[in-house]
């Protein structure tokens, strides 16, 4: 009896130790970020979504420092990421500030990389993100960003237009490093494909 509870409280433990905490207030935080961004309290929503973006440093950080590093930690990691970025450009594209297509495009390369992970989990192995795919999320973060200075800051006519402009290069830039990093995470990972 003891033994079970034993092993019900260690998977407790892995499920909501410090790294993963920190992933899963990822995910809360990102409904309250658009839930302000709607109600137009965009300062707020801002504050809310730097905390969270510098939040993805120190969940793999503790996570290493610790040796907290767990299989669920590093899906929950990348899962949290997504759905933070993933629903903040939604809202932008409403807001008709970043194109549609550069959604689509994340979401299916998102897809195309769950499948890889998902065959790769069924042979007994997670995979972690490789430095595209850092580079990928760093830059989707860095539009973001970008977006919502220009969302903040519009009072400001000749600030708007360099913004603006910034954004416009960034999206291209996130476009290029989405599709590169998951043709790379595909190339790297086909064994687990071709079983």
């Amino acid at each position: 009896m003891s033994l079970g509870a034993g092993e019900k409280k260690t998977k407790e433990s892995v499920v909501f130790n410090l790294p993963n905490a920190i992933s899963w207030l990822r995910i809360f935080s990102t409904a309250i970020i658009v839930l302000l961004m709607y109600l137009g309290n965009y300062g707020s929503a801002f504050v809310i979504f730097v905390a969270a973006a510098i939040s993805d440093y120190f969940d793999g950080y503790f996570a290493r420092k610790y040796g907290l590093v767990t299989k669920l930690g590093k899906v929950l990691d990348q899962m949290s990421d997504k759905i933070l970025i993933t629903s903040i450009l939604i809202v932008f594209v409403e807001f008709g500030m970043a194109p549609g297509w550069l959604v689509i495009v994340m979401v299916f390369r998102d897809t195309l990389v769950s499948i890889v992970r998902m065959v790769a989990s069924d042979a007994g192995n997670v995979i972690a993100a490789n430095i595209f795919g850092k580079f990928k999320t760093v830059s989707q973060m860095i539009l973001s960003v970008g977006l919502f200075l220009e969302l903040t800051l519009s009072s400001s006519e000749r600030l708007l237009r360099v913004l603006s402009g910034l954004n416009a290069v960034l999206i291209y830039v996130v476009a290029i490093s989405t599709v590169l990093s998951g043709l790379i995470y595909v190339y790297q990972n086909r064994e687990y494909l071709n079983r």
